[in-house]
């Protein structure tokens, strides 16, 4: 059995994508960032799509591990980063109208002035690398090519074919 580590290094940066900031909000100078299990800071928030992009996330990266260490999971690789593609759609979606709904005065992408407060918010660094796992699990897919295996050495429980009489000789 040959590991698709390319499928792997996805399923780890999946792992490690849940635990940091997707979104934050810069305000003099202080970030407030939203992770997608913590929504404390922005308790106004109805945090369904943070959850659900967890969701997503945490069973792309499984999917993808385990496709990567059992024979033939590259149809299980390819799920597993199809899911954390669909996590990482729903999170912006439901943060915008989320913040649409509260009629707040910025989206997910802001850089201004708000009553004289410089405010900026961007998608954060763990949604970015969730992107990357994303991408390196639907290209696992594809890589490593199988290597042609050498004829096995193995007994086979088939009889042998009998030896060929060497080719008749002119002569003698």
């Amino acid at each position: 059995m040959k590991l698709n580590y390319l499928g792997i290094v996805g399923a780890i940066l999946a792992f490690i994508s849940i635990a940091l900031p997707w979104w934050t909000e810069s305000v003099f100078g202080f970030n407030y960032d939203l992770k997608l299990f913590d929504q404390a800071t922005f308790s106004t928030l109805n945090y369904w799509y943070g959850w659900l992009a967890l969701l997503f996330v945490l069973l792309g990266g499984l999917l993808g591990l385990a496709g990567s260490v059992m024979p033939n999971g590259k149809q299980t690789v390819m799920a597993g980063g199809i899911l954390a593609l669909i996590g990482i759609i729903i999170f912006p979606i439901g943060l915008q109208t989320d913040l649409m709904r509260l009629n707040i005065p910025f989206g997910i992408f802001f850089s201004g002035t708000i009553s004289s407060i410089n405010v900026s918010t961007y998608l954060s660094y763990g949604f970015w690398l969730a992107l990357v796992a994303a991408i390196i699990m639907l290209l696992a897919v594809r890589y490593p090519k199988p290597t042609p295996q050498a004829p096995s050495e193995t007994p086979s429980l088939l009889p042998s074919p009998p030896p060929s009489a060497p080719p008749p000789t002119m002569g003698t």
